[in-house]
């Protein structure tokens, strides 16, 4: 992409054009390391997205949930961003893009941009670009912006350093699985969504209820528990009140201010580990050197790959500069 491209890009962007939107979402996205050309346009941008997080396990209807929520918000006025990680094929590295399936009603409306992300094998189910993407939300002035992630269990902290609240979507129908949550992603929730009411759960809320009688909540926020049927559209007023409940909570406390904090330093850490590995990975060992070292390990034992990549690095001095 050159560079008057960029500008022109960020020059449509700025007049509310989805497609410069979408362009630099992908540039972003196959292109990380051009983020900073990107975002020092928007230095000025003083708009505050409420960033939200829906997590749970596959098969609790997260997509549906989404919808049903982005579409009482649009009711409200507001404008949306959606950011859905969808899990990545091994082979080709592209995403099933189940969720655009899922909104279709609502994906077309003026006030929404949807993107699906490939986790690409990310840890935490979250892919490398929903922390930018979600800036260029911002900076396009997308009132909320809700973060969709992959929903493969206890793989799913990182919603936790990215949204200020984060709802946990659990089913009837999994029997003891709530206990297997305790020590997972249910300790996340600052909100709890039992979905697909009209199969039972009462016995999960209760569950979950009883659970957090026995937490302490350091914050002095108490997870409410919802019970939404998210095809019909049942209940889902009220979780999102829920939601601007834990919203006001996090205001009057000043507890919205360390998530800022939280999330930045995040995305901080994320962005040197990064740089280094790209370093290390193009300075210190090419894909020739490694594949010798396969040839060497399959010939004389396959032991011995710890012992030469040990070697390897006492054979080089590593400097890092301190600040006086």
């Amino acid at each position: 992409m050159k560079r008057y491209d960029l500008d022109t890009l960020i020059t449509n962007f700025k007049n509310k054009d989805k497609i410069a939107l979408a362009r630099l979402i992908t540039l972003i996205e196959n292109e990380p390391e051009r983020a900073h050309e990107v975002f020092k346009h928007f230095e000025n941008t003083k708009n505050e997205s409420y960033i939200l997080g829906i997590t749970g396990s596959p098969g609790v209807g997260k997509s549906t949930l989404t919808g049903a929520i982005t579409q009482k918000l649009l009711d409200q006025g507001k404008s949306v961003g959606i950011i859905c990680v969808d899990p990545t094929s091994p082979f080709s590295g592209g995403a099933f893009l189940g969720d655009r399936v899922r909104m279709t009603n609502i994906s077309l409306h003026p006030k929404i941009f949807m993107r699906s992300l490939a986790s690409r094998g990310y840890k935490g189910g979250i892919s490398r670009a929903v922390f930018d993407i979600s800036l260029l939300y911002e900076a396009y002035g997308m009132d909320v912006i809700i973060i969709e992630t992959v929903g493969v269990g206890q793989a799913e902290f990182d919603i936790y350093n990215l949204a200020y609240t984060v709802v946990v979507v659990l089913v009837p129908g999994y029997g003891d699985a709530i206990q297997m949550q305790k020590a997972g992603i249910i300790e996340i929730g600052d909100v709890y969504d039992v979905n697909k009411k009209d199969l039972g759960g009462e016995d999960i809320a209760v569950q979950i209820e009883m659970m957090l009688d026995d937490a302490i909540f350091q914050t002095g926020w108490r997870p409410p528990v919802s019970m939404t049927d998210a095809i019909n559209g049942e209940g889902i007023e009220e979780l999102i009140q829920n939601i601007w409940d834990h919203k006001e909570h996090l205001e009057l406390s000043e507890e919205l201010t360390q998530k800022k904090i939280n999330r930045f330093r995040y995305k901080i850490k994320e962005l040197v580990s990064s740089k280094i590995e790209r370093l290390v990975t193009e300075s210190f060992m090419n894909d020739q050197e490694i594949s010798e070292i396969v040839e060497h390990a399959i010939r004389d034992g396959k032991f011995k790959i710890y012992e030469t990549i040990h070697n390897k690095f006492e054979e080089i001095y590593f400097e890092i500069k301190k600040k006086e």
